[in-house]
């Protein structure tokens, strides 16, 4: 499968997630470039949002006078991950992250299934260090590569430092295959240290995930393309040359 193919079809599977059909309902749509159907995907999110948006607003204004302990209790206890997604969307920030901080991990990982990651990018970045690792983690655990890549691409520079060193390799790789934005792509590794794009490069090699790293490779500037390169030099020999092969390769073909 070609670098554009794999992106075409990540950007099908994503759109079939939020649509709740099974990817093959929309074999129709193979021959759609990714940046077409990655904006579909955020037009049907629009669309899905402006129609509750007016009563998302009037719970909103309800919870103003209910103390955020008690909405972290009854958000809790009905379990409604959802609507706690969607509410979130049109709260304020302080306010979502007060109440967000007080809901345990597994659910907020729930939550972060169901979230529109352009809409709840300031709430998600302004969630401390030690939650985000801790969804992060339950998410690897459960392995939603979707959702963590969603999460991963919205959240603090500290908050990615953290969730590099707590997460392995397979699990970075595999996260990084569906982030939409090659920016973010391009962050993490600038972020990451050199120990850290080694272990990935290790994880391709030994569970064979060459096809979900190449678009990572594909995205990333000369600059990070070097990075990548001197961690794969730090490499035992028989990995080492085969990372450097994936490097050198991908590199000619963009």
């Amino acid at each position: 499968m070609s670098g554009t193919e794999t992106t075409v079809n990540v950007q099908l599977i994503k759109l079939a997630r939020a649509l709740g059909v099974p990817v093959d309902q929309l074999a129709a749509l193979a021959d759609v470039s990714a940046s077409d159907l990655r904006d579909f995907r955020f037009q049907i999110g629009d669309l899905f949002f402006e129609g509750q948006s007016e009563g998302l607003r009037r719970v909103v204004a309800a919870s103003k006078v209910i103390p955020n302990p008690i909405i972290a209790k009854l958000v809790t206890r009905n379990h409604n991950a959802l609507f706690a997604a969607k509410t979130s969307e049109v709260l304020e920030v302080s306010h979502a992250v007060d109440v967000a901080e007080r809901l345990p991990a597994d659910f907020l990982a729930d939550v972060a299934a169901h979230l529109d990651a352009r809409r709840s990018a300031p709430m998600i970045a302004g969630l401390p260090t030690a939650t985000v690792v801790a969804v992060a983690e339950v998410l690897a655990a459960r392995q939603d590569w979707i959702t963590l890549g969603d999460l991963v691409a919205t959240i603090s520079d500290d908050a990615a430092r953290a969730t590099e060193a707590t997460l392995d390799g397979v699990a970075l790789i595999r996260s990084a295959h569906w982030v939409d934005d090659a920016r973010h792509l391009e962050r993490f590794v600038n972020l990451a240290s050199a120990a850290k794009l080694a272990e990935m490069l290790c994880a391709a090699a030994e569970h064979d995930l060459w096809s979900e790293y190449r678009p990572t490779l594909d995205a990333l500037s000369e600059f990070a393309v070097d990075a990548v390169r001197t961690a794969a030099e730090q490499l035992p020999s028989d990995l080492r040359a085969r990372a450097l092969a994936e490097i050198a390769d991908r590199r000619a073909v963009s």
